[in-house]
């Protein structure tokens, strides 16, 4: 039979190594095209998940502002202007945080009513005869409905949102209700901070209604990126969401896999090239040199020595550039090679690993089973596998995954063996988080736990294709991504969707209570008293169940801004007041100087001052309760003591546990779900303070917390 006419072109060293550079090129080409699209492709989805979050956030924002100003509105078409506006005011922004100030306007555009007015100084100003505000109130009256002007600068500094209601008395406009929303406080619910997620750079844009140009929320110049605005419709005008992808490290990856692609392909080429055309230079060299002298035949034996070194030179080459520990030892097991990554695995120089030396790079609580493992397949020839960790002169732990195979000569010799470790501390790290949780995921642990196991085994039976293993791992990472995205987006929906309707229906129950609908009997005062009561208990709930899911998840966002903690807390002791009273009940507070500015968020330490004193109240049946404030070197320190049924030590360890309440009956006698301590000591150590408790059963308790003046602002 004849040979192939291919075969003699291949087996000239040029042709061969030209045809096996480009089918190189082609495998590691279309490996890297392969990788940019699982990046491009997880890319597109991350993009997805933030635009679907972000514009779910933006709808609630805007239904809570539509929400706020339609109950004022109906007040003041029906009633005329309450005489309580305060009161009103603060009961539409107690329990929400997505605007901060509410406004009343007359007919002719001045500003007559605002809450709070401390820090909005605005009463008097006229927003018909203002240039900023002009044209976004006069759509409002123009339009007879519902409309949001912004971002504008705002009379009392910086910029917001402000969201209009017009008010129309006997077919006459007769003013506006008005909430206003900080652009800081807007953007920060929204998660579009791009300074905490560099991911993703973000832009906000509204289309002026009048001009029908895009106007900006943030300081950056997005012509250059049209097409990557998303539009959002809504009822009140068009939005434009813009989520840019920057450039991420599997990007760079998926640059270098083609980079080494064509390394690898350049030097297999040269590498064909040199080994098929060395037995005809040997020859040739044979021929020449049979016709001279024996001393030359010295010279020809060294002369193929240095190509046997260049070749193993070039060995070594390749193997110090993978990114994995490359070993080779002799028939009884010693080692007699590692590449430059053993070095950066442990600390050790190459000589310290050579015979058995590299067992000492083994972690003490691994050596010993490793070792016998390794004798094990020395002694009856078989290949070895395994995982543990090195432990480099730092103290710094690598968990790695480890095949060695037998190398045989043709006469079925044992030589020893060459094997090869991959750094596999990634995917133990994701295996620990994801046991963290269990308490309260259980059915999802399970589902990811199963998929690890299934992982796990797929890459071992795939840990000589190193790219397949590394693909392996990666789809790993993003399905315990997407779970945590789907939990948060289910979260946010859930709570948003809820609380909506929840501010209405507390709303309008107090204005019925109020009697500005017409009077009510006292059994009808009862039963609306007790629906306002639950809906103010369902709403507390539901904020206390995203507060913490936020921080289980990392994502709470802080405030920071200079304020007067004193005054914080006499308006938190003004608020609580009433259900002091009910119980017969004194608060007193005591202040060891007369003026405290603390730098922190006071919305959140407001939040731990309700949640204690709260629970003061809850937990007391007589006496009173005392608030101690005072200073103690760096630190403000707040005392809440009471006189109340007090704490079992075994109880005090439990006392910070999310959904967890105490024993002897307390969870039957007092309401709640547990969540209002967790959230407090979580919310204080991210303002870097501490929390404890001292209590003895029947006797009260003093809760203490500590924080620092000024946060380093370090969230």
């Amino acid at each position: 039979m004849k040979k192939s006419v291919v075969y003699p072109l291949l087996n000239k060293p040029l042709v061969a190594g030209l045809s096996t550079f480009v089918l190189l090129l082609l495998i590691t080409q279309y490996l890297a095209y392969q990788k940019y699209l699982i990046y491009e492709k997880e890319k597109q989805e991350e993009i997805n998940t933030q635009i679907i979050l972000i514009k779910e956030k933006l709808q609630s924002i805007v239904q809570y502002s539509y929400s706020a100003t339609k109950t004022l509105q109906y007040v003041v078409e029906r009633y005329g202007i309450p005489k309580d506006f305060d009161s009103i005011a603060y009961g539409l922004l107690k329990g929400q945080k997505y605007f901060d100030v509410v406004q009343l306007v007359d007919g002719n555009g001045f500003i007559t009513h605002v809450y709070p007015l401390k820090g909005n100084e605005v009463l008097g100003f006229n927003i018909l005869k203002s240039s900023t505000s002009i044209s976004g109130a006069q759509e409002t009256i123009d339009r007879k409905e519902f409309f949001i002007a912004g971002p504008v600068k705002l009379k009392q500094g910086g910029l917001g949102m402000i969201s209009r209601q017009p008010i129309f008395i006997d077919g006459k406009f007769s003013g506006f209700s008005a909430v206003i929303t900080q652009l800081s406080n807007f953007i920060n619910d929204l998660n579009i901070d791009a300074s905490n997620d560099n991911r993703f750079t973000y832009q906000l844009s509204k289309i002026n209604m009048e001009t029908g140009e895009e106007e900006f929320f943030l300081e950056k110049d997005m012509t250059a990126f049209k097409q990557y605005a998303i539009p959002i419709k809504m009822p009140y005008g068009e939005w434009k969401l813009y989520v840019i992808p920057n450039k991420t490290p599997k990007l760079i990856s998926a640059f270098w896999v083609s980079t080494f692609g064509i390394l690898m392909s350049v030097l297999g080429g040269i590498v064909v090239w040199f080994l098929i055309g060395r037995p005809m230079r040997l020859n040739k060299i044979i021929n020449e040199k049979l016709i001279e002298q024996e001393t030359e035949l010295k010279l020809i034996h060294e002369t193929a020595k240095q190509q046997i070194e260049k070749s193993e030179l070039l060995y070594r080459s390749l193997t110090s550039n993978a990114p994995v520990l490359i070993f080779n030892t002799n028939e009884t097991g010693e080692w007699t090679y590692v590449n430059i990554e053993w070095k950066n695995y442990t600390g050790r120089n190459f000589e310290e690993a050579m015979g058995y030396g590299w067992k000492n790079a083994l972690h003490p609580e691994d050596k010993e089973r490793v070792l016998i493992e390794w004798q094990t397949a020395v002694l009856t020839n078989s290949d070895f596998k395994s995982e543990f960790r090195f432990k480099n002169l730092e103290g710094k732990i690598t968990h790695l995954s480890t095949k060695a195979i037998k190398l045989i000569d043709v006469n079925n010799k044992m030589l020893g063996y060459i094997g090869m470790s991959s750094d596999i501390t990634e995917r133990i790290n994701q295996e620990k988080e994801l046991l963290i949780y269990k308490n309260n995921l259980e059915k999802l642990v399970d589902i990811r736990t199963e998929e690890l196991n299934k992982s796990r085994k797929a890459l071992i039976n795939l840990l000589e294709d190193l790219n397949a293993q590394s693909t392996e791992l990666e789809k790993e990472k993003k399905k315990a991504q997407s779970a945590d995205l789907m939990k948060s987006a289910f979260l946010a929906t859930m709570s948003h969707e809820l609380r909506t309707p929840m501010n209405s229906i507390i709303g309008f129950t107090g204005i019925l209570l109020k009697e500005l609908a017409g009077p009510i009997n006292e059994e009808q005062k009862k039963q609306l008293s007790m629906v306002k009561a639950s809906g103010e208990h369902l709403l507390r709930l539901i904020n206390d169940v995203l507060d913490i899911s936020k921080i289980e998840a990392g994502k709470l966002t802080l405030s920071f801004t200079s304020f007067d903690f004193i005054k914080t807390v006499e308006k938190t002791v003004h608020f609580l007041s009433p259900q002091a009273s009910k119980k017969e009940l004194s608060i007193i507070s005591k202040f060891s100087v007369s003026s405290i500015t603390l730098y922190s968020d006071e919305r959140r330490v407001e939040q731990v001052l309700i949640n204690l004193i709260s629970n003061a109240i809850k937990f007391s049946k007589q006496g009173r309760i005392t608030i101690n404030v005072s200073i103690t070197d760096t630190m403000l320190v707040t005392e809440i003591i009471d006189q109340g049924i007090g704490i079992s030590k075994e109880d005090i360890g439990k006392l910070f546990t999310p959904f967890t309440q105490l024993a002897s009956g307390l969870s039957r006698g007092h309401e709640g779900t547990g969540l209002g301590l967790a959230i407090s000591k979580s919310l204080i150590e991210k303002l870097e303070g501490t929390i404890h408790v001292q209590s003895e059963k029947g006797k009260g308790s003093i809760f203490t917390f500590k924080l620092p003046f000024k946060h380093s602002g370090n969230k």
